[in-house]
């Protein structure tokens, strides 16, 4: 029992250093981001932008900019292991409703401390810099969200451009419509080219058999990814995901001939 209580601790102070580190984590230049600009974490901000080789660039930054941004990446860096240690010391002895007010409090003081150096970094770009930066951070935040299509929008945006809850909620609802009616010409226009393929190589009898090994199409249910701690879940997952999509596809080729 102590040893349990002592490992749910220690996992909580990772957690928490983690989900803290995810709303301003720093990425390394040259490291792999996703979608443009944020953390492992899934996470944007201006910081972590900096530190991306290709944004450099683009910003034509000198190099006492770009040395000025690495050490606040070192700082950044320094300060998420003092945050990691604190948290597990701090833990210690507390319950759940009191683990979750001081994730909160040093989710907070971790935010300050981000927009405190932030602030710091921008003090070393141009007016002209700055104003670019602010539409790559834009846009990165519109990749990771899914974009136009997905039905959603940064806060930051949504802030800037004055979107009232009406407008969000149509949105989506518009987002779900068009996202529809693209699924269904997507269908089309791969079937179309599946037929054109196949017909132009396969034989007629050929084909008359690849549609009978097929048979009729059958939609496979999307594959969820909730839940990769389970060799049953991977196992599971990977089976919808690639015998899924596969199937559909070749289930396409069929129905056309």
């Amino acid at each position: 029992m102590v040893f349990r209580v002592k490992f749910q601790v220690l996992a909580l102070a990772v957690m928490c250093a983690f989900l803290v580190a995810a709303d301003f984590a720093m990425a390394q230049p040259g490291g792999r981001t996703r979608g443009g600009g944020g953390s492992m974490w899934g996470q944007v901000s201006q910081l972590n932008l900096l530190g991306q080789e290709a944004v450099q660039k683009e910003l034509e930054l000198v190099a006492d900019q770009v040395d000025a941004i690495k050490e606040a990446q070192d700082r950044q860096r320094e300060m998420m292991r003092d945050v990691f240690m604190g948290a597990r010391d701090r833990m210690q002895g507390l319950d759940n409703e009191e683990r979750q007010e001081l994730f909160r409090e040093i989710q907070e003081e971790m935010k300050t401390a981000n927009t405190e150096l932030e602030e710091e970094v921008m003090q070393e770009l141009l007016p002209h810099q700055i104003s670019r930066l602010k539409q790559l951070y834009n846009q990165a935040q519109t990749n990771r969200s899914g974009g136009p299509q997905s039905g959603s929008m940064p806060n930051s945006l949504v802030e800037e451009l004055g979107l009232t809850e009406e407008q969000l909620q149509e949105l989506k609802e518009k987002a779900a419509e068009v996202s529809q009616r693209l699924k269904e010409k997507v269908a089309k226009l791969q079937a179309q080219a599946q037929n054109e393929i196949f017909s132009s190589v396969l034989t007629k009898e050929q084909l008359d058999k690849y549609e009978e090994l097929m048979g009729d199409k059958f939609e496979f249910p999307a594959p969820s990814r909730g839940n990769w701690g389970r060799g049953g879940d991977r196992g599971g997952d990977r089976g919808g995901d690639r015998g899924g999509d596969r199937g559909g596809d070749r289930s396409d080729r069929g129905s056309d001939f």
